[in-house]
C-alpha cells in the first residue's frame, strides 16, 4: 500500500477513501490485471462508508492521531476510558466529516476509523458494488448510453473477474453501480 497510515491510526483505504482509489487506478492499470484480485478483495463484502471529500488519505489519519494526541490518549486503555459506555464515538475533521472511532484490534494500531454513516462528504457503497465499479474502470471499460452493452460490461466483470453472480439491470436511474461508475469517470483517469 502506498500510503503510510500514521500511528495509532486503523484505516482501511481500499474500502472508505475515493482518492486513494483513484490513485490506486492509475497503477493498477499498468499492473498485471489477475494481480489485483487481491487488492480488491481487502474491500470485503460488506455495505461500506465511502469518502468522497477533499482531505487525502494521509490528512484523514493525521488529523485523527493528532486528535488523540491531544487528548493524551497514547493506549488502547486510554480509548476504552475515553469512549466510557460507548462502542464508538464521532468526531469530526476540519472538511466537516464525520468519523467512527471505535478500538482498533491491533497492538499499535488502537484507533480504528472510518467514515461515519450519513456524514458530509460520504456515501454508503455495498463493497460487491464497489468492487464491480473499481474492475470496470481498471479494465477501462467505460459507461455507455446504452443500458444493455452496460450490463454485459458489468455482467462479465462480475462473472470472469470477481466471481460474483450477474445483476438484473443497471438503468441510470436506479442502479447504484452506475452512480459510482459514474463518480469514477467523472474524475478522468
Amino acid at each position: 500500500m502506498p500510503v503510510k497510515i500514521p500511528y495509532p491510526v486503523q484505516f482501511n483505504p481500499y474500502k472508505h477513501h475515493f482518492g486513494f482509489l483513484l490513485d490506486e487506478i492509475v497503477r493498477w492499470q499498468a499492473a498485471n490485471k489477475n494481480e489485483l484480485k487481491e487488492y480488491l478483495q481487502r474491500i470485503g463484502n460488506n455495505i461500506c462508508d465511502f469518502y468522497l471529500g477533499a482531505l487525502s488519505c494521509h490528512e484523514v489519519c493525521a488529523f485523527c492521531s493528532e486528535y488523540f494526541k491531544h487528548l493524551k490518549i497514547n493506549n488502547k486503555q486510554a480509548l476504552i476510558i475515553w469512549l466510557g459506555n460507548s462502542d464508538w464515538k464521532k468526531i469530526s475533521l476540519p472538511d466537516h466529516s464525520e468519523w467512527l472511532i471505535k478500538p482498533g484490534n491491533l497492538a499499535q494500531r488502537y484507533v480504528h476509523i472510518h467514515p461515519a454513516k450519513y456524514s458530509e462528504h460520504t456515501i454508503r457503497v455495498r463493497a460487491t458494488t464497489l468492487k464491480t465499479v473499481l474492475a470496470l474502470v481498471i479494465h477501462q471499460l467505460p459507461l455507455q448510453t446504452n443500458a444493455t452493452r452496460n450490463l454485459q460490461h458489468v455482467n462479465q466483470i462480475r462473472k470472469d473477474y470477481l466471481d460474483l453472480s450477474p445483476v438484473k439491470s443497471v438503468h441510470k436511474s436506479q442502479s447504484r453501480i452506475v452512480k459510482l461508475w459514474q463518480l469514477f469517470e467523472d474524475k478522468s483517469f
